[in-house]
C-alpha cells in the first residue's frame, strides 16, 4: 500500500467515512501490532503503520466509548483476504446489511455498480425492458400471467388450461441481474451477461430449459417430470435440488456446482451424478472433472458479493468486468492471487482500492475503462 493511499485509509478511519470493512482492516492491524508486533506488511509501510495507528488512531480507539477491536472484527459488514506476495488483508466473515458512504474517487471517474436490469423477449420477438420499476403486470404469454415487481423479479403463474406452448428469454446485460419465477415455481437467479430460454408452460414429460452465463436455479420437485437445463451440448438433469451452472465463454469449462438434493451432468456419453458440495466442470477437451468446493464461494454473486478463493488477477477482473460493465485491460504483468469477499453494491472505485492494499497490483479508471498495472 503506498503512503497516499495509507493516510488516505486512517483519514477516512479518523473522521467516520470508512466503510466497516475499511474500519475493520485498521482494527485488525492495530490488535495484530499489538500482540505479535507483526502485521505481515513491508518494513516501510509497517513503520507507518506504528506510528500513524498508535500516535493517531489508538488513541481515539482508547476513547471514552472503549471500542474493543474484536466487536468491530467481529461487526464488520464484509470478508476480504488479500494473499499477494507478502501482503494478507483480513476482514470478518460475519455479514450486516451495506451502507453507502460517499467519497471522493481518486481515479479519473467511476462506475457505479451493476442492478437490477434485464430484457424480455417474448415469443412475438417484442422486447420488454424490465428494472426496478413499480411492480405491473405485463400480457400474458400462452397460459401464463407475467408479474413483474420493483424488486428486480419476473413471475409466471398459471392461469388456465395449458394452451400452445412458447417459448420466452429472459436477459440481463453486463452490469445487470434479475430473479425470475418459472411457471412450476422454480426460482432462478440470472447473473449479469446471462440468459435463459424457457416455456411458459411445462407441459411434456420434462421441465427444459436453456442457459447462457451463469445463474443459480432452486428447482421445485416433481419426479414425474424431470427438470433439465441445456447449456451448450451438456445437459443437467434434476428433480428437485439447489445448485449454480456458470457457463460464460470466457471462462474455462462450464462449471456445475450442486449445493442441495442431486444433479446428473451429461455430455457426449459422459454422465456423472453430483453431491452436494461437487463441482463438476466439463473442460474445453470435453471431458467432465469432479471436485469439492466451497459452495458459499461459488454462489456469493447470488448474495451480493465477490468471492475469490486463490483467484488470479484474470478471474476477479472478469467478474468485475461483467458486474461493471468495464472493459479490462492490462498494462505490465500482474500474475497475483487473491482470496476473500467484497460487497458488489459499491463503486468499482472502493472495489480497486480493496485490491490495491495488497501493495502488488494498481489501478486507473478512464471512462469504461479499467487499467490494470503492477
Amino acid at each position: 500500500m503506498d503512503k497516499n493511499t495509507f493516510h488516505e485509509l486512517v483519514n477516512r478511519y479518523l473522521d467516520g467515512t470508512a466503510s466497516a470493512a475499511e474500519q475493520a482492516l485498521v482494527d485488525r492491524y492495530c490488535e495484530r501490532l499489538e500482540t505479535s508486533g507483526e502485521a505481515g506488511l513491508e518494513p516501510e509501510t509497517e513503520a507507518l503503520l506504528q506510528k500513524v495507528m498508535y500516535d493517531r488512531i489508538m488513541q481515539k480507539v482508547r476513547a471514552p466509548q472503549k471500542r474493543s477491536y474484536r466487536w468491530a472484527y467481529a461487526a464488520a459488514a464484509a470478508v476480504l483476504v488479500l494473499v499477494a506476495a507478502g501482503g494478507i488483508f483480513l476482514f470478518p466473515r460475519k455479514q450486516a446489511p451495506s451502507v453507502a458512504v460517499a467519497e471522493k474517487s481518486v481515479f479519473h471517474n467511476d462506475i457505479k455498480p451493476g442492478g437490477n436490469k434485464a430484457t424480455l423477449t417474448l415469443a412475438n420477438g417484442s422486447i420488454v425492458v424490465l428494472d426496478d420499476v413499480a411492480a405491473d403486470s405485463l400480457a400474458p404469454q400462452g397460459n401464463s400471467k407475467i408479474t413483474r415487481t420493483g424488486n428486480g423479479q419476473l413471475s409466471y403463474q398459471p392461469s388456465g388450461a395449458p394452451q400452445q406452448v412458447v417459448y420466452n428469454t429472459l436477459s440481463t446485460p453486463a452490469g445487470g441481474q434479475f430473479r425470475l419465477t418459472l411457471p412450476d415455481g422454480s426460482r432462478v437467479w440470472l447473473n449479469a451477461a446471462s440468459s435463459i430460454t424457457f416455456p411458459t408452460a411445462f407441459t411434456g414429460k420434462d421441465r427444459i430449459v436453456e442457459l447462457k452465463g451463469e445463474a443459480y436455479l432452486e428447482i421445485s420437485h416433481n419426479p414425474q417430470q424431470p427438470f433439465k437445463v441445456k447449456v451448450h451440448d451438456m445437459e443437467v438433469s434434476v428433480l428437485g435440488t439447489h445448485f449454480n451452472i456458470n457457463a460464460y465463454p470466457n471462462e474455462a469449462g462450464i462449471r456445475t456446482t450442486l449445493l442441495e438434493g442431486s444433479v446428473r451432468v451429461n455430455n457426449d456419453g459422459q454422465s456423472y451424478i453430483l453431491k452436494p458440495g461437487q463441482q463438476a466442470q466439463l473442460q474445453p477437451n470435453g471431458q467432465f472433472s469432479l471436485q469439492q468446493v466451497d459452495t458459499e464461494d461459488i454462489t456469493a454473486w447470488k448474495d451480493g458479493q465477490f468471492s475469490f478463493n486463490d483467484a488470479d488477477i484474470h478471474t476477479v477482473m472478469r467478474q468485475v468486468a461483467r458486474w461493471y460493465g468495464a472493459e479490462v485491460v492490462y498494462q505490465g504483468n500482474v500474475t497475483h492471487h487473491f482470496m476473500g469477499t467484497i460487497p458488489r453494491d459499491v463503486p468499482v472505485s472502493r472495489l480497486l482500492k480493496m485490491l490495491e492494499l495488497t501493495g502488488r497490483v494498481s489501478f486507473v479508471v478512464e471512462g469504461n475503462k479499467i487499467i490494470v498495472k503492477p
